[in-house]
């Protein structure tokens, strides 16, 4: 599941965006590194805090035992409103241009065909967590074996690649943040599997291997796409992260290849698509179950593990998104306010009391160096928001401090019954 959620369309746009960026595929390959360490970092303090409580919301969980029930609601509020459905609806849309372009057809077709995406996924993610495994068992397996493919097809092309890599001519500190930021949405997701800690069988020996392991993964499978494109491509890098795509299939597959390889990102954001409609709706289960969102999102089936009125609140939401929005306009404001709540749901790890010699919660090694050195990478994140996207830093900002007189409302609506 962590490898369905993360790996979806930026392992075939984000590598070329970060060595347009800072010039080189050494650079790139250290940005990717350190984010697989921050990535991982910040895994080790999920991963004891899903086993220290292991149900349904994840940071949603860890911020009310943390900060209370407010902080949390405004946490919820920012998900359900503004990141799961943005996240639906860029992952459809993303899914569509590239279908479009594997398969044929106008670009009017962009819009429905994302709504019938994520309608379908949705139907899936209703049908319960068995089928739903499966379908990303699947895409992980496909993703892997793209990443192979390309790489050995690469490799084996090597003596005849001439890209000419050339930085587009941003100041140092731009080019960082620039290249800290596609990366940060490339590895995004990694978190959301801690909304599933109470439907996973023996979390402290499941979470860690799923959390850990999956980020290692998925940094050796963004390190290997950079190498593979590199030697895959000729020529001048081309001005457009699309282009570049296009230019790589056809250098490493022929005539066919653009389509091809167009192909190949709808099945990675399949699974990524998959992963988000399962996932995400477990927080609105956790905040109905507390009272502050209507009970009927808090009903479970049992039987097959879904959710289907929460599920259908994120469907009906992100499908509004895509009729409203662009893909970058979906995606331009929300990730600041995911890398607030991200650190600031982490850090709940340093204000409860941890629990000693309990055999059934997972303890983070070298404690608290991974998470002093997750939230130091976090406000790095947060400054080069700030610096490098004001305008949807400040407007993401302004849809949270809205959540902030709800919160109150609801929270003191809730302690009078």
């Amino acid at each position: 599941m962590v490898v369905s959620q993360v790996v979806g369309v930026g392992i075939f746009l984000t590598p070329a965006t970060m060595m347009r960026t800072v010039g080189s595929l050494e650079a790139a390959l250290a940005v990717w590194f350190v984010m697989g360490l921050l990535s991982a970092a910040g895994a080790l303090t999920y991963a004891e805090l899903s086993t220290r409580f292991p149900k349904a919301g994840g940071a949603y969980v860890f911020l009310r035992e943390a900060f209370g029930s407010r902080t949390a609601f405004i946490h919820g509020w920012m998900t359900m409103l503004v990141v799961d459905p943005g996240v639906t609806a860029a992952l459809g849309i993303g899914l569509a241009q590239y279908a479009i372009v594997a398969f044929g057809g106008s670009s009017d077709l962009v819009a429905p065909t994302a709504l019938a995406a994520i309608v379908f996924f949705g139907v899936l993610a209703v049908m319960g967590v068995n089928v739903n495994a499966h379908v990303m068992r699947w895409t992980a397996a496909a993703k892997l074996t793209i990443v192979a493919v390309l790489v050995v097809t690469a490799i084996a092309r090597a003596g005849s690649s001439d890209l000419r890599v050339e930085a587009i001519g941003v100041p140092p500190a731009q080019a960082v943040a620039i290249s800290l930021i596609a990366a940060f949405f490339a590895f995004g997701g990694w978190w959301e599997f801690g909304r599933m800690a109470e439907d996973v069988a023996a979390p402290r020996r499941t979470m860690p291997r799923a959390l850990v392991g999956g980020i290692v993964l998925v940094t050796a499978i963004y390190a290997f796409a950079s190498i593979a494109y590199m030697l895959g491509s000729t020529g001048p890098m081309p001005a457009t992260d699309e282009a570049f795509v296009s230019q790589v299939g056809a250098n490493l597959f022929g005539a066919a290849g653009g389509r091809l390889l167009a192909a190949m990102v709808v099945v990675a954001v399949s699974g990524s698509l998959a992963a988000t409609l399962l996932g995400a709706p477990r927080l609105y289960v956790a905040m109905a179950r507390d009272g502050l969102f209507p009970a009927r999102l808090a009903r479970v089936n049992e039987k097959r593990g879904s959710v289907p009125a929460s599920t259908l609140v994120q469907v009906t939401l992100a499908s509004m998104l895509v009729v409203l929005g662009t893909f970058n306009e979906i995606l331009g404001y929300f990730v600041p306010c995911a890398v607030f709540f991200l650190g600031l749901s982490a850090s709940a790890i340093l204000f409860l009391p941890r629990p000693h010699g309990d055999r059934d919660i997972f303890q983070t090694p070298l404690y608290p160096l991974p998470i002093v050195f997750f939230l130091g990478l976090i406000v790095v994140l947060l400054a080069l928001f700030a610096i490098g996207q004001p305008k949807q830093t400040a407007l993401g900002a302004i849809v949270v401090a809205l959540g902030i007189p709800v919160a109150w409302f609801v929270t003191a609506r809730e302690k009078r019954r």
